[in-house]
């Protein structure tokens, strides 16, 4: 296993202190490698989120000028 020596604010290392006493970790670098971890997955949760939304743009087409008031109109019709 090799090392690196990386560079962080004071403030950062505060809030990985923070989050290492919080779950129990006994180092530092257990902290990060779950912090990466939980951000690794929420990056893919919102890639898939993206790939949705877009599908969903094939079925899109302009209406015109719309006021945000009215958004329930504009999806179901007159009410």
């Amino acid at each position: 296993m090799s090392y690196k020596i990386i560079r962080i604010k004071t403030e950062d290392k505060k809030r990985l202190e923070r989050l290492a006493e919080i779950f129990g970790f006994k180092s530092l670098s257990e902290a990060l490698r779950y912090a990466i971890s939980v951000a690794e997955k929420e990056a893919n949760k919102i890639e898939a989120d993206l790939e949705s939304a877009l599908k969903s743009l094939k079925y899109a087409r302009d209406i015109g000028e719309t006021r945000a008031e009215d958004v329930d109109e504009y999806l179901y019709g007159e009410g």
